[in-house]
């Protein structure tokens, strides 16, 4: 709550700036699958042309052309997963963790693969500090778990501190 407070003259600028520069709703709504394979719906800002498939793959590259010009900038500083602040307010996500997915995604999780989903999904985790979105989906999942093995006070507050460094 204090987050969305002391946030609150940011996000509002980038509301409005999202507002000017492309049609469409400021905010975007994706249905993602929260701890023991709860949905939920995660709201980001929305940083692709409205008429984008929310179920498509994410953009890759720079030059992706659903992305639009202020929301390649909102990419490239996380800005525009700060209101997931919403989503850890309402106890769906948590600061720090494994980062939600997609149903269609889970619903094809190996045994294995479903380890992720007995935490909290975060908005930032070891993969947004370390490895980006540079590494092969297996590696990912190594720190997802890594993570969930070694979960601590220590640990959330080291990777809120990368975090903002990394961004």
């Amino acid at each position: 709550l204090l987050g969305l407070a002391v946030l609150a003259p940011l996000l509002l600028w980038c509301t409005w700036r999202i507002r000017a520069t492309s049609p469409g709703p400021a905010l975007f709504f994706q249905d993602r699958v929260g701890r023991d394979g709860r949905p939920f719906r995660m709201v980001k800002f929305r940083t692709m042309r409205a008429d984008a498939d929310p179920e498509a793959v994410a953009p890759t590259g720079p030059g992706d052309p659903r992305v639009t010009a202020y929301g390649r900038w909102l990419r490239a500083t996380s800005i525009d997963e700060l209101p997931q602040l919403w989503n850890v307010l309402r106890g769906e996500m948590s600061l720090v963790g494994p980062r939600p997915e997609m149903p269609f995604i889970a619903a094809g999780y190996d045994e294995w693969q479903r380890r992720r989903l007995c935490v909290n999904p975060g908005i930032t985790g070891l993969w947004q500090i370390l490895g980006r979105k540079d590494l092969p989906m297996h590696q990912n999942l190594q720190y997802d778990f890594y993570y969930i093995r070694n979960r601590s006070l220590a640990l959330d507050a080291s990777i809120l501190l990368r975090t903002a460094g990394a961004v």
